[in-house]
């Protein structure tokens, strides 16, 4: 076992930066306290523990894996509403207390000079040191298997409540379409409810992240309107894949090439409304058969649009980004060169 001490100086190599100093000891008066004070809600134990009787077993443990970034980090944004009990065995026979899930918020806690931590107990682990370790290590290794992770989509009502621009872009740009922001929001609702907004063409936002960089653009709520007004316009709403970030990106992305003109609108919805999205997916590949997905989308879109505005592509390939703020550095804003064309 490693003790606090021990694991700081392990993973610091001896520096002094967190600058925590404490006295470190297995003291049975304050085991027997903790055990003493703990509460029991809900069927699970909680309570405080010194810091001084938490313990990390190497045996099992990622104690030379810790990312110490990330504990500063915790540090930096502690918040006590965030901080989740760390889940601990208690070990009489040493008085300690083993962590076995939150390494990092007890290494935290300690840069932070807290003296406490909040923790959970395990429950009906053996009382052979031999037989609770393996147990111990079970609970390691398995932690965090079924938390429901969240994906940017399912915060996103909450990052609109707070205000936070693209999402409010974004969610501006879906609400007069028939647009869910997760399959979740389809699956949860009773089957009759399901086949009514089917039927009725409701999709989802498989490109979320996709459509979420749109909206993070300067000009993003005309970019990404003109994307949802393509894809309808093509007909391509109803298509498997019609809202997934291989059309997302690519449309986006030459949409803001050439700022938004209306001529560039009109003729990516001529390109797509006579095929479907895998078609577009299969051309561009055959195309361009050695470049990143992205890349070949947007060049391959650009060139079609180009050809059709009988003007030179302006994306032919390599850093989009560098392209396209080297071309609007010289651009008056709405002056294509294909406005009239």
């Amino acid at each position: 076992m490693m003790n606090y001490n021990e694991i700081e100086r392990a993973l610091t190599n001896g520096a002094t930066e967190s600058k925590v100093i404490t006295k470190l000891f297995k003291d049975q008066t304050a085991y027997n306290t903790v055990m003493s004070n703990c509460q029991r809600i809900g069927g699970k134990r909680f309570c405080c523990i010194p810091l001084e009787l938490l313990e990390i077993d190497e045996d099992y443990q990622r104690v030379y894996c810790i990312n110490i970034e990330k504990v500063y980090s915790l540090v930096r944004k502690w918040n006590f509403n965030k901080c989740e009990p760390v889940l601990v065995s208690p070990h009489p026979e040493t008085a300690t207390f083993a962590v076995i899930d939150g390494s990092h918020r007890m290494l935290a806690a300690g840069i932070r000079k807290e003296k406490y931590l909040l923790a959970v107990f395990t429950e009906g682990l053996s009382e052979d040191p031999a037989v609770r370790k393996i147990e111990e290590a079970e609970l390691f290794s398995e932690q965090g298997e079924d938390v429901d992770h969240l994906s940017p989509s399912h915060k996103h009502r909450a990052y609109v409540t707070r205000g936070i621009k693209k999402y409010c872009v974004l969610d501006n740009c879906i609400k007069e379409r028939r647009l869910l922001l997760n399959i979740h929001e389809l699956k949860n609702l009773s089957k009759e409810k399901q086949d009514s907004l089917k039927a009725a063409d409701y999709r989802v936002l498989s490109g979320y992240s996709a459509a979420l960089q749109a909206a993070s653009l300067v000009n993003g709520e005309e970019i990404l309107n003109n994307v949802f007004n393509i894809i309808e316009d093509a007909g391509w709403h109803t298509a498997t894949n019609g809202y997934g970030a291989n059309v997302i990106w690519p449309v986006k992305s030459v949409l803001n090439l050439h700022d938004n003109d209306p001529q560039v609108v009109k003729a990516i919805v001529s390109l797509f409304r006579p095929i479907e999205p895998d078609t577009f997916f299969a051309k561009a590949h055959a195309k361009y058969p050695g470049r990143k997905e992205k890349e070949r989308l947007t060049m391959y879109l650009e060139e079609e649009v180009a050809k059709r505005l009988g003007i030179q592509p302006l994306y032919t390939g390599g850093d989009l980004r560098k392209v396209t703020s080297a071309i609007n550095s010289h651009r008056r804003y709405g002056a294509t060169g294909t406005e009239n064309k």
